[in-house]
């Protein structure tokens, strides 16, 4: 099969970009897997340019993989994403669709894989849905959530796009791919309703590395340490994070809290960016290798988002033996249930029950449970294999 999907700078051969997210990771992993089963793909990488003109042009090709750089005037997609009047997307984005079809006649996939879902996987969905190409999209999130924590920032004629947007997936994709079913009923009660014949629920795999790294020891201090690996985003809930941190100080507890995330130089909300530098250990994103020292060097996890389809984080830092406090909008929350950790599962509004919970959290031994079933739900090949037998039954 050849495959067609969204990928990122940091997959391409000479990328020395650290990758950040969970799509970025799966994407260079699963289609590792696919050339070593005698597929091919296609990874194609949006960037906005500052002049007028829409073009697809190949980056980059090794063995197996082809990467090529969709380039568009960024202009135009801020036009639409401000505008007052709804727009109709396939008018306005018909220059850029017409650009991704004619790649698509030229590159001749057999099909096309969404790994998320964003304004561009749109424009390639439109595209591949009148080339006629299968299609089949991976729910990484849900762009209605992720809109709503930023709806400030669009007016509601272009959230009201995004969402009609989001919606055409349903009548354009062949399968969906939901990560869990906390995900799949997310997106039937807030987008869509997904027909039976679409829907199949696929795990996130890991990586294998953490697996293989694995140590039940702390790397140095004797200080409780409190970490967190989430991107600078409304959704992640950073502010649960930076109240939690100020109640454990004054109740004198000699906890520290450790955040891998990049705050933006910017001076937008610059008070609670001062505030979470001042009282939380901040920690440019790393290399996986790093990432493992990291969570060896903390005791435990939290992560209060608002909303998470299937946070990788979880998983990873289970495989190190290191267990994560969720928020109840976390898509874990099933499998907690299923391996009787639903202590690990908290309401993040209130900092001094959160501290208490923490404190009895910390007495417990890790809980074994849930991360066998990590081993054995989410092994790779286990994982990727099912999206090949997928994706030979839409072809």
């Amino acid at each position: 099969m050849k495959i067609l999907s969204n990928e990122y700078l940091s997959n391409l051969p000479s990328g020395s970009k650290v990758a950040s997210g969970g799509p970025a990771h799966f994407s260079h992993a699963f289609s590792d897997f696919l050339n070593e089963n005698g597929h091919e793909w296609i990874g194609i990488i949006h960037q906005g340019n500052d002049g007028e003109k829409t073009n697809t042009i190949k980056k980059a090709g090794i063995m197996g993989k082809d990467f090529y750089i969709f380039s568009y005037p960024h202009t135009h997609r801020h036009a639409f994403m401000s505008s007052k009047k709804k727009l109709d997307p396939r008018e306005w984005f018909a220059p850029q669709i017409e650009s991704l079809r004619r790649l698509i006649r030229r590159a001749k996939p057999d099909m096309l894989f969404l790994n998320g879902y964003s304004v561009f996987a749109w424009k390639l969905l439109e595209a591949a849905r009148l080339e006629g190409l299968p299609i089949v999209i991976q729910h990484a999130g849900i762009a209605q959530v992720e809109f709503e924590q930023y709806k400030d920032l669009y007016t509601r004629a272009a959230r009201m796009a995004v969402l009609q947007m989001e919606q055409d997936i349903v009548e354009a994709a062949t399968k969906q791919v939901f990560l869990n079913e906390f995900s799949r009923d997310a997106f039937c009660e807030r987008v869509a309703k997904v027909p039976e014949h679409q829907a199949v629920v696929i795990p996130l795999p890991y990586q294998e590395i953490f697996a293989t790294h694995a140590s039940t020891k702390k790397s140095a201090g004797s200080e409780i340490v409190i970490g967190c690996v989430a991107r600078w985003d409304r959704i992640k809930n950073h502010q649960a994070i930076l109240r939690l941190a100020l109640e454990a100080k004054k109740q004198g507890l000699d906890w520290h809290f450790r955040s891998v995330t990049k705050i933006p130089e910017t001076k937008v909300h610059i008070r609670f960016k001062n505030s979470y530098r001042k009282e939380i250990e901040v920690v440019a994103p790393m290399s996986t290798q790093d990432l493992i020292k990291f969570y060896k060097s903390v005791d435990l996890l939290v992560l209060p988002s608002n909303f998470d389809v299937s946070p990788t984080v979880v998983m990873e830092a289970a495989l190190q033996y290191r267990p994560t406090l969720i928020s109840k909008n976390v898509g874990w929350v099933s499998e907690y249930r299923a391996s009787g950790i639903e202590d690990w599962i908290m309401d993040f509004s209130d900092e001094k029950k959160l501290v208490q919970r923490l404190h009895t959290l910390l007495q417990k031994p890790f809980p074994l449970k849930f991360r066998n079933m990590v081993l054995l739900k989410h092994d790779p090949k286990k994982v990727f294999g099912m999206y090949v037998k997928l994706f030979s039954s839409v072809v």
